[in-house]
């Protein structure tokens, strides 16, 4: 199978990608209310057990809505590279919640870099650029949030604007390639 073939099959089973980052979105949203209520340590752990927890299974349920299809049947050469990804974001949310507290005001911005670089390989994984931009984004926002002068918790809420902006426009990216630039139906890809 070729590369280019291999990604619009993951562009078609995951609708173009915008169900991770839209579900993403929810959880930074939550993990930002619940540390200000209840402190940093609280909203991180909310980040990493909701998105270790629903992210994955979410997403599989949006893939069946969407697309009809759960996900990359087993042997896709794309699958192995899709699982990874997933699971060093796991890991690296991990290793900062259990530092939160050690260092709360740094907590949300340096997630939002280990989140920005968890996307970079997603552009290979999709053949979709916009993931290299978001991921770009997310890293250099998540590093001005740490030098400046903000609450423990902003950096969250940026996070979940920056998450739901991009799923908006994987959205509209995906529509396009689907349906063409005047509505068309297209081939799915």
């Amino acid at each position: 199978m070729e590369i280019a073939q291999a990604q619009a099959d993951v562009r078609r089973t995951y609708s173009g990608g915008w169900g991770g980052p839209a579900v993403s979105a929810l959880i930074w949203l939550a993990a930002g209310v619940t540390a200000d209520l209840f402190g940093t340590s609280a909203g991180a752990a909310v980040l990493f057990l909701a998105g270790a927890a629903l992210i994955f299974p979410v997403n599989l349920a949006l893939n069946r809505l969407v697309s009809g299809e759960v996900d990359l049947p087993a042997g896709h050469p794309m699958r192995g590279l899709a699982m990874q990804t997933a699971a060093t974001m796991a890991v690296m949310l991990l290793a900062l919640w259990m530092v939160s507290s050690v260092v709360p005001g740094a907590f949300f911005p340096l997630a939002m870099v280990a989140v920005g670089a968890h996307y970079l390989p997603f552009s290979h994984l999709y053949g979709e650029p916009a993931f290299l931009v978001a991921g770009a984004v997310q890293c250099v926002a998540g590093l001005l949030v740490l030098v400046s002068e903000t609450s423990d918790v902003f950096g969250a809420y940026v996070m979940a604007g920056l998450l739901a902006l991009t799923s908006v426009t994987l959205v509209l990216r995906h529509r396009r390639r689907v349906r063409g630039p005047r509505g068309e139906r297209l081939a799915r890809t």
